[in-house]
């Protein structure tokens, strides 16, 4: 009997300690993420994501970052205007760098101190329809850029003339441009119909279009 006390005893402070170890090594890592959160991080939003020794496709595989995954940066290399390789480190004193595009996305950036990208503009049908030009707005446009407080414009162009077939064009354009804070730009023109077509002092002449 006494044997089968004693048993229970040292397995219950066997488990005592575990649990008691696993709780320490939870808190050690809450306090690690929250400080982490304190600067510039990523997360890892897509289910699995290379970390590799350079900012390279090619280079070195060290490890793998998952979903819910929170590394802090260190930098960032911009290839183009919506690609990047993120310079981070992937355990205490190990470096890498997990590779980030606009167009698939694969984590999010936070507390970035760089405005490195160009907003992204997006539309999803080739004509905008809209009753008069006062009523022109841009909850149709997906707009992304990796700092607040971008701004959006449009310019009205009417095009008039004959096509090669000698058909006559009476038709409106609308360019919209998107600028985030330090001046990155991009615009895009697409085909808008009126039902009461605007005035000509509102529109500006197709030919001053820059394509």
């Amino acid at each position: 009997m006494k044997k089968i006390i004693i048993i229970l005893l040292i397995l219950g402070l066997g488990g005592v300690a575990f649990f008691g170890y696993k709780y320490i090594q939870n808190r050690k890592e809450e306090e690690r993420i929250a400080k982490i959160k304190e600067g510039w991080y990523i997360e890892i939003i897509t289910e699995e994501l290379n970390i590799r020794e350079k900012g390279s496709k090619n280079s070195k595989i060290l490890a793998s970052a998952l979903k819910g995954d929170i590394y802090k940066v260190l930098d960032v290399e911009v290839l183009g205007k919506n690609t990047f390789w993120y310079k981070i480190e992937y355990e205490e004193g190990k470096l890498g760098f997990v590779y980030n595009t606009k167009s698939l996305n694969y984590l999010n950036d936070y507390n970035n101190p760089k405005d490195i990208a160009s907003p992204t503009l997006k539309f999803n049908e080739n004509i905008y329809y809209v009753n008069t030009i006062e009523d022109i707005n841009y909850n149709h446009l997906e707009v992304w850029d990796d700092k607040p407080g971008y701004e959006i414009t449009h310019k009205v162009f009417h095009e008039v003339g004959v096509d090669i077939n000698g058909k006559n064009i009476n038709q409106y354009w609308i360019q919209y441009t998107v600028t985030d804070k330090v001046g990155n730009s991009i615009s895009k023109v697409q085909k808008i119909v009126f039902n009461t077509n605007p005035s000509e002092d509102l529109v500006y002449d197709f030919d001053e279009l820059e394509r």
